[in-house]
């Protein structure tokens, strides 16, 4: 089954089986793992997604987000004193108009993504569409609303889910959510866009090296790219 094909005139309730609940406390613990190292340092960081909806399958990602504006080598100390040091870094634009972010990854299913220039509106509001949570809510078990890559909403059950396609139903699923009606169009459309010709690329993404700084890199593509520039200006 493709679980990222867009659904039509769809509603349905999903109870969770055991195997189920099993793989989503064992998704939050290691989650939980994550987070704690971020707000011991006095960090605000959460998670975005299945993992703070609850319609997760065996190769969900775990995304970490801190939206403060902090010096990248710091969250490289963190990792450090965690005993975390192999991973693959990438400096990434989605778009002319994004956040130009880090992405740190520690593996294929694990990812952290701190801000490298001013997060607007729009770019955090992307992270409530798709729903998110911090440690205190991964800790009590709370399970938030968010609309997948179905274009279908979730709505958490104590056993399970409600879902429904937010076709039609763009503005009860902007009123749920609390964003904008711009931004739920936005997304339907980017995601009925990638059903119809496919995945595409991003606007630039830069790989970064072993054994280069984040800060040599940034000066790198500032150095090429006037946008670039012009969004660590705005730091």
């Amino acid at each position: 089954m493709n679980r990222n094909r867009i659904l039509r005139d769809h509603y349905n309730t999903v109870i969770y089986s055991k195997q189920h609940m099993d793989l989503l406390w064992e998704k939050r613990y290691r989650t939980k793992i994550l987070l704690s190292m971020f707000v011991k340092e006095g960090l605000n960081p959460f998670t975005y997604g299945s993992i703070a909806r609850g319609d997760i399958h065996r190769d969900s990602d775990i995304d970490i987000v801190l939206t403060q504006s902090i010096p990248p080598f710091q969250i490289e100390i963190i990792l450090d004193k965690n005993g975390i040091n192999n991973y693959h870094r990438e400096i990434i634009m989605a778009t002319p108009t994004d956040t130009l972010k880090l992405y740190i990854y520690l593996n294929e299913l694990e990812s952290i993504t701190i801000p490298l220039s001013k997060f607007d509106k729009r770019s955090l509001e992307f992270y409530d569409f798709g729903g998110k949570t911090n440690l205190s809510q991964i800790e009590n078990d709370i399970r938030v609303p968010g609309i997948d890559k179905r274009l279908v909403f979730i709505q958490p059950l104590h056993n399970g889910h409600e879902e429904y396609s937010i076709i039609g139903n763009e503005h009860i699923a902007a009123k749920q959510l609390h964003v904008s009606i711009d931004l739920i169009n936005e997304r339907k459309n980017v995601l009925l866009k990638r059903e119809r010709f496919g995945k595409t690329g991003v606007f630039l993404k830069k790989p970064i090296n072993i054994n280069e700084s984040i800060e040599d890199a940034l000066k790198s593509l500032a150095s090429k790219k006037s946008i670039v520039r012009k969004k660590l200006r705005q730091r």
